[in-house]
């Protein structure tokens, strides 16, 4: 039984985890566009994204580490326990840096009211986070990739041994007689 949900399992981590991904380019982009918005309009704007955050990157990254352990209790056929335990990893990673580096980044400049300070230069914790959601980033997209290997490994083995054509076994069958 654990065998066949499995694989459904790890079709949905995959599409799950690809969607993150998505919406850490999205993030990013998000982020990278304060800068260039009216400083009066940052704080509507920047609500209006967390909004969207909350309905979207916190489920979709807590679905991925729900989806990851049920993959773990599963051990599927054919993926090594040290991948499943790698992409567990990197997504709780994320949620880590995200509390204690980006968000708090992120917390940092939405208190300040701008993405610069006086004098018009950028806020260092906006400067941060920018310089470093490249990280964030391909971790993400890494996580998806490994979810993507894990299904198709598991795939292969659900479908055995490839077989010799019917064919071929007919043709090489001695014949009756």
């Amino acid at each position: 039984m654990s065998q066949r949900l499995a694989l459904p399992v790890l079709a949905l981590l995959t599409a799950t985890t690809a969607f993150g991904a998505g919406l850490a380019w999205m993030t990013h982009m998000h982020h990278r566009a304060l800068q260039y918005l009216d400083p009066t309009r940052m704080t509507a704007f920047d609500d209006g994204y967390e909004l969207l955050s909350d309905f979207t990157v916190i489920p979709v990254g807590v679905l991925g580490v729900v989806l990851s352990a049920v993959v773990l209790w599963l051990r599927p056929r054919g993926v090594p326990i040290w991948l499943i335990l790698t992409t567990l990893g990197l997504q709780l990673s994320i949620f880590i840096t995200r509390i204690w580096l980006w968000g708090a980044w992120a917390e940092e400049v939405r208190a300040s009211g701008a993405v610069r300070v006086a004098g018009g230069a950028l806020h260092p914790a906006y400067e941060r986070y920018l310089a470093t959601n490249g990280i964030r980033i391909a971790i993400i997209a890494c996580y998806a990739l490994l979810a993507l290997v894990m299904t198709i490994l598991a795939a292969r083995a659900a479908t055995g041994p490839r077989s010799e054509s019917p064919v071929a076994v007919r043709d090489s069958a001695p014949s009756p007689g």
